[in-house]
């Protein structure tokens, strides 16, 4: 484990090498992020997931020159492939410092995903917030499809209040019975229109929403108190969804506790058939982008 501090702002984190995950967070003194309970990995927690963020149905899908490509099952009570490649493999520590780290991996072609992609996490505090981003280098002389996203869980009793949940979206995706996607409704058409906020205690989620309200190239989540402060997650546009998943408990190293996923994600569920929003890199292409947490009053 890697542990950056800022100890200026009474911030801190706990980075894994494992799937470059964010396991710990505490800004200005709150703990907002709780490390998972050993030993849990369906949750997923805090990991990066590429090169496809989301569940590739019957882990199937064509590539551009035609070919039929079969990934790994790895969801099997719903036949799909489930969060990438990386998310249980070890990166490699580029550069560090107290408050910084970037970890890096090399994604080699497989017969289910023939592309050679360099991959780059980057994690920072500074001024009490932290500061995520990734850059991706296709090294393969084909064209490559990919996606990413972040799958980071929040403690939601850090506040001594009770939070609401606001979600800058229009849209939100349908799903069938094995989550992948089968259209799209506007949140207001589909009960989970969360842009004016809702208590967490009234949400039960695990959607993708889309259409996101970015202002000046930045969208963002919102755990609120009463008093309209709390905690926000924003997201630069190449992030076009945020995932939001609702566990009906978290397991942590000192007992369950309530939490909630906010995962900033490039594509849509299933993205390698759909196509929706996924990026394309062309040979010796890098794409990035970046997110971040912090603290508002």
């Amino acid at each position: 484990m890697i542990t950056l501090t800022e100890s200026s702002t009474g911030s801190s984190a706990v980075v894994s090498p494992v799937g470059a995950s964010l396991m710990e967070l505490t800004l200005s003194g709150n703990k907002v992020i709780e490390q998972a309970a050993a030993g849990r990995p369906e949750l997923y927690a805090g990991v990066v997931m590429a090169p496809w963020s989301g569940r590739i149905a019957s882990g199937k899908w064509i590539d551009e020159s035609g070919t039929e490509r079969t990934l790994s099952i790895n969801e099997p009570a719903r036949n799909n492939a489930l969060h990438g490649l990386v998310y249980n493999k070890s990166f490699e520590v580029k550069k560090s410092a107290a408050s910084s780290v970037e970890l890096v991996i090399d994604i080699a072609p497989t017969d289910g995903y023939p592309h050679a992609l360099r991959l780059a996490v980057s994690y920072e505090l500074e001024d009490g917030q932290l500061y995520a981003s990734f850059a991706v280098k296709n090294l393969s002389d084909t064209r490559a499809p990919f996606s990413i996203g972040f799958h980071p869980y929040f403690s939601t009793t850090w506040a001594d209040a009770p939070l609401r949940l606001q979600v800058s979206a229009e849209s939100v995706l349908e799903l069938n019975e094995n989550m992948i996607a089968t259209g799209k409704a506007k949140v207001s058409d589909a009960d989970k229109d969360l842009r004016a906020s809702k208590a967490l205690t009234e949400v039960k989620l695990d959607d993708d929403f889309t259409d996101l309200d970015f202002v000046h190239g930045i969208a963002t989540t919102k755990l609120l108190t009463a008093s309209g402060g709390g905690l926000e997650v924003w997201q630069e546009d190449v992030f076009k969804h945020t995932v939001i998943y609702t566990p009906d408990e978290f397991p942590t190293a000192s007992g369950s506790t309530a939490a909630i996923a906010i995962e900033p994600s490039s594509s849509e569920v299933n993205e390698f058939n759909t196509k929706q929003d996924l990026l394309v890199l062309s040979p010796g292409e890098t794409r990035s982008g970046s997110w971040g947490i912090r603290l508002v009053n």
